[in-house]
């Protein structure tokens, strides 16, 4: 029999519901909604023998991705092994293998782009939960707790370690999303067959560990906020909480003490002088305010022109902070004009560089700019 030729191109109807289908992914990598138990429970069975497994004898709930960690950390020998690299990494593995059959590769990866993008903000929240994997002493959030810095290395080391034998979430199921899609627009029903129960425990649950006979899942968060740019943002309460209680508190994509967020009037010079971690610093400035941290004596005058003012700030070791205050042109109703402060690179010279920089130009081709207006 001869094999169909590959999808090279889509109709404007196929086109048009990729919209469709990133929306309902978002969505699903964003969702707050309860899980439908029932659902996913069902969805983990054909799962399991979508890859010749026995469904697990045992089900267990869990409010939360850290009850569930804290649950399942030292699953005993009637747990059985952990089945993740089946019934996800195989699944994934062979299905994609078959869609890329019958699809075009440059096609298949604009499909996957246009309906599984990054998304900063379930990105963000991951991460944070992330901060929650325990090693056999001492977790990461608790170092956090203490104000202790947390290395790159060590992050990334708990992340995959955490990950090869570990909770699946939500977001580590949008995979599935360029699947669906291939299955209900394009007609890759064979082909994606397998995918039917995973599908069903991404679209109701929020995160499974699964092991040959006992299976743990999670609910999903029950708040989830972020910012204009799609990062983990709040800036009265937690952006990101769980039913079992875990939150976390987060200015614009960086996890911060909750004090930071709800006691912001306990931000002082000294307070953001001991902090050791870069970008909290950075957000305890912005909650204080550019403008208040000067006027405190945070940073010094470095350079004024026509342009506005350059400060600056240089800790010891490498970090320093910057902004360039700027006046706006336009008086307000009662005459006086507004002053701005942006922050801009600390390795900015000049108060006109500065200004070119916050709006991406060089300070010639801004130079000409205002010569022009």
């Amino acid at each position: 029999m001869r094999a169909s030729s590959p999808i090279e191109t889509l109709s404007a109807d196929q086109t048009a519901m990729l919209g469709r289908y990133r929306a309902r992914w978002t969505a699903i990598r964003r969702s707050t909604e309860a899980a439908d138990r029932d659902a996913a429970e069902e969805g983990v069975r054909l799962a399991y023998r979508a890859v010749g497994l026995e469904p697990p004898a045992h089900l267990i709930w869990c409010d939360g991705p850290v009850t569930l960690l804290r649950e399942a950390r030292r699953p005993s020998r009637a747990d059985g092994p952990h089945v993740g690299s089946f019934i996800v990494g195989q699944l994934r593995r062979q299905t994609l293998a078959q869609i890329r059959s019958r699809i075009g590769r440059g096609l298949h990866a604009w499909i996957e782009r246009q309906v599984n993008p990054v998304d900063p903000l379930v990105a963000s929240a991951v991460d944070a939960v992330m901060q929650e994997t325990t090693t056999e002493s001492v977790s990461l959030l608790d170092q956090f707790r203490r104000s202790e810095p947390v290395s790159l290395t060590l992050a990334l080391r708990a992340l995959f370690s955490w990950r090869e034998a570990s909770a699946i979430g939500q977001q580590d199921l949008t995979w599935l999303g360029p699947c669906e899609y291939a299955r209900n627009v394009l007609g890759l029903r064979d082909e994606t067959a397998a995918l039917s129960g995973l599908l069903q425990v991404a679209a109701n649950a929020g995160w499974l560990q699964p092991h040959r006979q006992t299976c743990w899942l999670a609910e999903r968060p029950a708040l989830l906020r972020g910012d204009g740019q799609d990062r983990l943002h709040d800036a009265a309460g937690p952006a990101l909480r769980y039913p079992d209680g875990w939150s976390v508190w987060a200015w614009k994509g960086v996890e911060v003490p909750t004090w930071i967020i709800m006691q912001p009037e306990r931000i002082t010079l000294a307070a953001i002088d001991e902090e050791t971690n870069v970008q909290r610093r950075r957000c305890m400035i912005e909650i204080m305010t550019p403008r208040r941290y000067i006027a405190l004596g945070g940073a010094a005058r470095i350079a004024e022109d026509e342009t506005g003012v350059l400060w600056r700030r240089i800790w010891p070791g490498t970090d320093a902070w910057a902004a360039v205050e700027v006046v706006n042109a336009t008086p307000e109703v009662d005459g006086t004009h507004r002053h701005f402060f942006l922050q801009v690179p600390a390795t900015m010279r000049t108060a006109r560089e500065a200004v070119a920089w916050t709006y991406g130009l060089r300070p010639s081709a801004y130079a000409g700019l205002v010569a022009r207006t």
